[in-house]
């Protein structure tokens, strides 16, 4: 068995060129390491948009285009795709992200070393043309492979183009209970991982470039926030969080909100943050250190 990458269409045209070199370099060199398929599923859920195969020339005979008969929004068009996936191993890739060349083979080798449901590779954060690492060294990585960041900070995987996934690893939770509030599916899927004690390893190699562009940054976060609101109703839903955690997330995006929109004042906000800061990392420590047990 191989890999189904998975990557959501969305009036995409302008990305394919690029997205097709970088994938045309993954395919061989992990053909060259490995003798398992490789599947690349595109998933159109921008109906009436036709997606132009002339930028896919490079990786002819490993793509398939699947249409949505109607727009699903990107949890629902990542869970289309995965239902089409025929390989073991899943791929989350989106149609602007940017990855390393060795993303596919250095990923596979390693959830390929155990018995290992999802694994995470370490990227980049591109800010105002400066570069940050999405994880700041191993012990924070290792950390991501536990509950504890997530309850405290928020989502501290920058996309799912930095996980490769064990496809029956996936929650049947997340499969059947689609967030329609586009932006945390991804968050949403993390935690009920966590929940259902999967087991997350990670990646130290640099694999994944994030890059932030700025735009529309206030209508993004508001649109988050409702989102990650949503994803809260849906844990409780599903039970398998503890609803003290589910509490202080709910207030964690309460105080986001009102740094965000709150405080007119930008002195008071930095104050504000600041305290709540040093608050996140008082609960991230106590959860750390005193309730995960990994």
């Amino acid at each position: 068995m191989g890999i189904s990458v998975i990557i959501p269409y969305y009036y995409g045209n302008k990305y394919l060129s690029n997205l097709a070199d970088v994938l045309a370099e993954n395919i061989k060199d992990y053909e060259e390491r490995f003798h398992e398929r490789i599947e690349v599923l595109f998933i159109n859920d921008s109906p009436g948009d036709i997606i132009e195969e002339t930028f896919l020339k490079k990786i002819k005979g490993y793509y398939r285009i699947i249409e949505n008969e109607k727009n699903c929004g990107i949890h629902g068009t990542r869970v289309h795709g995965i239902l089409e996936a025929s390989q073991e191993y899943i791929w989350m890739l989106d149609q602007d992200d940017a990855v390393s060349a060795r993303w596919l083979s250095s990923q596979y080798s390693c959830i390929k070393k155990g018995s290992v449901d999802m694994v995470i590779a370490n990227g980049i954060r591109q800010i105002d043309s400066k570069d940050y690492p999405i994880f700041k060294n191993e012990t924070a990585l290792r950390d991501g492979t536990t509950i504890a960041p997530y309850i405290a900070y928020g989502n501290v995987i920058a996309s799912p183009g930095q996980c490769l996934i064990r496809k029956e690893a996936i929650p049947r939770f997340w499969m059947e209970h689609i967030l329609t509030e586009n932006c945390a599916d991804d968050m949403y899927l993390w935690m009920l991982m966590l929940s259902e004690k999967k087991n997350i390893s990670f990646n130290a190699e640099f694999l994944y470039t994030h890059v932030a562009t700025g735009e529309n940054f206030s209508a993004n976060e508001r649109q988050t926030i409702q989102s990650e609101y949503r994803v809260i109703e849906l844990l409780k839903e599903h039970g398998g969080v503890k609803e003290s955690y589910l509490k202080f997330y709910a207030k964690r995006l309460r105080i986001r909100e009102k740094v965000m929109f709150g405080i007119k004042n930008k002195s008071l906000a930095n104050v504000y943050y600041f305290w709540t800061e040093v608050g996140k990392f008082l609960v991230f420590c106590w959860m750390k250190y005193f309730v995960v047990k990994r």
